[in-house]
């Protein structure tokens, strides 16, 4: 949902930023703005949505080594 939203409001941003930019002497600052909008939508959708914590890092990485401990005592 938050996709669409997004997505919705890029569109609209960046059509008045065209609209504007083909309307006036100096079209570059329409442009500027049309690109970065889409260039921070691109750049949301690619950062990661969950961040772990120290904790559930450390604890992960003492299942994965209690792991080896026994895989290595089974001789595998």
């Amino acid at each position: 949902m938050k996709f669409l939203i997004k997505l919705i409001l890029v569109s609209f941003v960046c059509t008045f930023a065209m609209f504007g930019a083909l309307g006036s002497d100096n079209q570059w600052p329409g442009l500027i703005v049309a690109i970065v909008v889409w260039v921070w939508f691109i750049y949301s959708l690619s950062t990661p949505r969950v961040s772990h914590s120290e904790r559930e890092i450390r604890e992960r990485e003492r299942r994965i080594e209690e792991l080896l401990r026994r895989l290595e005592q089974r001789g595998y």
